[in-house]
């Protein structure tokens, strides 16, 4: 892709052109058809998150998602000089140091509190060794590594109607090192270029930190429609987000309210809304990034394990 300088494996300060990702959304979501691809993608990100059940009571905000990312992370990336060490919190808290905190949230009690959820939950366990396993390294559980397969699965289903993939989704979340591998790759930018897709898009970055957040916005998103004026509605009301997302009927109708307050959604009756324009440019902006983004990143990482397995027909080193 044009907007990368080099393959997301060998990513450096430099790799990403940030004006050139904003410009390749912006033309994406100007094509036919996206609005349908968007709603596709919401069913189908909604899909991924609710086919392991822990994943809404543990991946509730960005903090939250990036932390499991960032286990999945370690575990595939050890260092070499402590090959059998994988999840510490030490190890965390310097991950965590290293991102800018204004894209993604966290202070060192607070990714304490996340990895203790993680662990109760079932996705982190201590690693095999004597001792006390309280004082033992963490390691992803095989519950963490199906749960967050289902979720990349969903995703890329989701998207795959408007970005052909080189492999069903399913294909690719069975090819072994696939799911560590992708999601290496969404690590790479926060350390080496500070970067995370809600740069310059302020409102997706409130709403990807609040708890739940992103999914009671995708339940506004399946309903979206323009206008024969050009005006985007959709439908939403407190019990029917609360349902689907999983908070209560309170978290909803403030989250409703909260959007109307930063001039976000205007209210035009019972159960509907319009989106202001601002706003609605900067979620075409959102989802072309989230749909390039996953598909860039996927494919390469496919291909690089493919190529590991010994199947020469997709190298490592093709451009993504």
């Amino acid at each position: 892709m044009p907007w990368l300088r080099h393959h997301p494996r060998d990513w450096r300060a430099g790799t990403l052109d940030i004006p050139g990702l904003t410009a390749a959304a912006a033309a994406l979501s100007q094509r036919p058809g996206f609005g349908d691809g968007m709603r596709s993608f919401a069913d189908g990100w909604q899909a991924g998150y609710n086919a392991t059940p822990v994943l809404g009571s543990v991946m509730r905000n960005n903090a939250r998602y990036v932390l499991l990312l960032a286990c999945l992370w370690l575990d595939h990336q050890r260092d070499a000089s402590l090959p059998g060490v994988s999840i510490t919190p030490g190890r965390v808290l310097d991950f965590y140091a290293r991102l800018d905190h204004r894209l993604v949230e966290g202070g060192a009690s607070r990714i304490k509190t996340i990895l203790a959820h993680a662990r109760v939950a079932g996705l982190l366990q201590p690693a095999p060794g004597p001792g006390d396993a309280r004082l033992r390294p963490l390691e992803p559980t095989p519950l963490l590594r199906r749960a967050m397969a289902g979720y990349v699965q969903g995703f890329l289903g989701g998207i795959a109607p408007t970005l052909p993939l080189p492999a069903t989704p399913q294909q690719m979340v069975d090819t072994p090192g696939f799911v560590a591998e992708l999601f290496t790759y969404r690590m790479l930018p926060l350390l080496h270029e500070r970067f995370a897709i809600t740069h310059g898009l302020p409102a997706m970055n409130w709403i990807t930190n609040r708890e739940k957040g992103y999914p009671q916005l995708l339940s506004l998103v399946r309903h979206m429609q323009v206008q024969p004026d050009g005006q985007v509605h959709t439908m939403g009301w407190p019990q029917q987000i609360a349902e689907r997302v999983g908070v209560s009927r309170g978290s909803a109708r403030n989250f409703l309210l909260a959007a109307v307050e930063q001039g976000w959604l205007e209210p035009l009756g019972p159960r509907q809304w319009r989106l202001r324009p601002a706003f609605h440019a900067e979620l075409l902006q959102w989802m072309g990034r989230e749909f390039l983004w996953m598909h860039t990143l996927a494919v390469a990482a496919w291909r690089v394990c493919v190529a590991a397995s010994g199947d020469t027909a997709a190298p490592a080193t093709a451009p993504p």
